[in-house]
């Protein structure tokens, strides 16, 4: 199997935001992380080096990306969960290296304390596709 987005782009040090993003004081941005415009990244939101965030896409709530990651427009992570039952519990996403998520992608963090949504390793979400609370995707 292929490896999706496993070269780190090395062309510049540091953090790239847009000036008509948000990005929230408490976030933690790695090296070579860009952020896009109309971006808004919460509070704390970690992610991690190489990692593109793209145009209108929001990461909120507990929520790890690692590295190399690719997100596309209007992409939506760490979100209150789809579930009557959430209380508003501290929960987490947690994402791994090498993940595309393309157009319109939602991931909700879990729905009770110490619950956790994660994605893998090298996953391709296609397009509307919707990650519900405490799934647990592999590496793919």
């Amino acid at each position: 199997m292929d490896l999706k987005n496993t070269e780190l782009k090395s062309e510049f040090c540091g953090v790239k935001v847009h000036p008509n993003a948000f990005v929230d004081p408490s976030a933690e941005l790695h090296d070579g992380v860009i952020i896009s415009q109309g971006a808004v990244i919460g509070p704390n939101v970690t992610i991690g080096k190489g990692s593109e965030i793209g145009p209108n896409a929001v990461i909120s709530g507990r929520t790890q990306i690692g590295i190399n990651n690719k997100v596309f427009p209007s992409v939506f992570i760490g979100l209150d969960p789809q579930d009557l039952k959430y209380k508003g519990a501290p929960t987490e996403v947690i994402i791994g290296d090498n993940n595309t998520f393309r157009e319109c992608v939602t991931i909700n963090k879990a729905t009770d304390e110490g619950e956790k949504t994660i994605i893998g390793n090298n996953n391709l979400l296609m397009a509307y596709t919707h990650i519900g609370h405490n799934v647990n995707l592999v590496t793919g």
